[in-house]
């Protein structure tokens, strides 16, 4: 008799693996010194299985949602917590936002934001005043002038539907458009201008194939022309202006705007191919560079260039500067291997030489993404700090380190010990006050 080899899912392994406990730990030890005006929380979301689930299906991006924060207040680190994500049927696991005082994690393909209190806990309450038609996004887009979230928001409620998004600085929906897209694609994110928002229709799209077999139901699709759309979200009378680009796929926008000619540029991360062979998660085919799409609204033309030959992902610019031109933007390094990823860079790009400052860990250490927080007052766009758990495969434990964003290069700040690890998740955010 022959027994069957236990499936090893990598998604499911190390620091991959979910937590179990849900800890609270007060006045949390600290090597070096925290900054006097980090008052706030610090709060990321990911993927935490609270059900065993089937090892050889299971797919990252599924599984309930799971908050870890740490509170600041005054150069000390509060408190540390962690809380599942639950509520109205929405286990939202891969975002967590602040907007009009109130916090909320987020998902996308129509899972409905859950509101969350500023001690982590679900509430059964309807997020953004009950005023969206249906879920929202995994990812919204900040507008600084306004206060406004924008977002590309998909579902299958009723069929495939996208729609653009805007929620108002009152937390009230204020702009809604249903659009056409036959492709079903996967919408993960978005990018702002001040005229327009952009629509990822790309690569990767509905699979029933896969959807049958009760793998995740989103697949490379080779016969399927990427593009990248225009909406103009200040008149949605007006037509989608479409350009056509090289098939990749785009999970994260660090930022786009508007250049002086009227051209739209596009900073983002792409990918060659991904879910195609591999049907468990994002890692393993390809690996994800820092790219730059140039679209002339008049020529109707594109062109496209890679920026840096080190892979990376999760990128951020100052959060006040979405759909503005920056100087700088962050990411996390995920080394040269799609095999074997090694998260143990934290990298800062400076857009107008293209140099790469480059945070350097411990090999036994992996970052995760690095969410930068202005200085209170802050006069120069880079003047704030890098916060990023980090974790140690040696000791089988977690941290948060801050780094000074204008000596990214540099040992961290301060290193904040927390009292169990935090696997590897999505996003976060920092929320003042």
């Amino acid at each position: 008799m022959f027994s069957r080899k236990k499936f090893e899912n990598p998604y499911l392994q190390g620091n991959y693996a979910p937590v179990t406990s849900s800890l609270h730990q007060t006045e949390l030890p600290c090597r070096g010194t925290l900054p006097a005006d980090l008052n706030g929380l610090f709060v990321r979301n990911g993927p935490n299985p609270m059900t065993p689930p089937k090892a050889s299906k299971h797919h990252w991006f599924v599984g309930d949602g799971m908050l870890h924060g740490i509170r600041f207040e005054q150069g000390r680190a509060l408190w540390y917590r962690n809380q599942p994500v639950s509520a109205n049927g929405s286990t939202a696991n891969t975002h967590v936002i602040g907007h009009a005082g109130n916090l909320y994690a987020l998902v996308e393909a129509g899972g409905a934001p859950v509101k969350v209190d500023d001690q982590l806990n679900s509430l059964d309450e309807p997020a953004f005043e009950n005023t969206l038609p249906r879920g929202l996004s995994a990812h919204t887009k900040f507008e600084a002038a306004t206060g406004s979230i924008h977002a590309m928001c998909y579902d299958f409620k009723r069929g495939y539907r996208l729609s653009y998004v805007e929620i108002g600085a009152d937390n009230r929906l204020a702009q809604h458009k249903e659009i056409k897209l036959p492709s079903q694609s996967m919408v993960h994110d978005c990018a702002l201008t001040e005229n327009y928002i952009l629509i990822f229709d790309l690569s990767i799209t509905f699979s029933p194939s896969r959807l049958i077999r009760r793998y995740f139901p989103f697949a490379w699709n080779s016969k399927h022309q990427a593009r990248i759309g225009l909406l103009h979200r200040k008149d949605l009378s007006q037509g989608i202006t479409w350009f056509d680009i090289a098939p990749c796929y785009i999970f994260h926008a660090m930022n786009a705007f508007e250049d002086r000619a009227g051209r739209v540029i596009l900073e983002a991360m792409r990918y060659e191919r991904i879910f195609d062979q591999n049907k468990l998660g994002p890692f393993g085919e390809a690996l994800p560079y820092p790219t730059r799409w140039t679209m002339d609204v008049g020529t109707r033309s594109v062109t496209e260039d890679q920026l840096d030959d080190r892979a990376s992902e999760f990128p951020r610019v100052h959060p006040d500067l979405e759909g503005q031109e920056t100087q700088f933007g962050y990411a996390l390094g995920v080394g040269r291997d799609a095999n074997a990823l090694d998260f143990n860079q934290i990298l800062k790009y400076h857009r107008r030489d293209d140099h790469v400052a480059v945070h350097q860990l411990a090999p036994s250490k992996m970052a995760s993404e690095p969410v930068f927080v202005p200085k209170h007052d802050a006069k120069a766009e880079d003047e704030g700090y890098l916060m990023s758990y980090v974790f140690d495969q040696d000791k089988n434990t977690s941290e948060l380190i801050v780094l000074d964003a204008q000596n990214v290069a540099a040992e961290p700040i301060a290193c904040i010990e927390l009292p169990q690890r935090v696997p590897f998740g999505f996003h976060g955010s920092w929320v003042p006050g």
